[in-house]
């Protein structure tokens, strides 16, 4: 993720792990689209929909990644008062 954050930040990127990577795919893969169809003719609606599922898929593996971090905070948090 981005080392540098706005003053005043609210956070909703931040809280993300992977988008900044799915954009870098989406990118990589609209390069490589780009070279086969120097070639090959490739539909417009193939080309967005590439870019839009890779950025797409890294939302939702963050949103995963998050939601599997807030569970194990809550077990470690409900066994520290438990042993405490």
């Amino acid at each position: 993720m981005s080392e540098y954050r706005e003053a005043g930040s609210n956070g909703t990127l931040d809280d993300h792990a992977y988008p900044e990577r799915g954009v870098h795919c989406a990118i990589g893969a609209l390069a490589v689209i780009l070279m086969v169809a120097i070639q090959y003719e490739i539909n417009e609606v193939i080309t967005g929909l590439v870019g839009v599922v890779l950025i797409a898929w890294s939302f939702w593996s963050s949103a995963r990644r998050n939601r599997a971090l807030a569970a194990h905070a809550g077990e470690t948090e409900t066994a520290e008062t438990v042993t405490a």
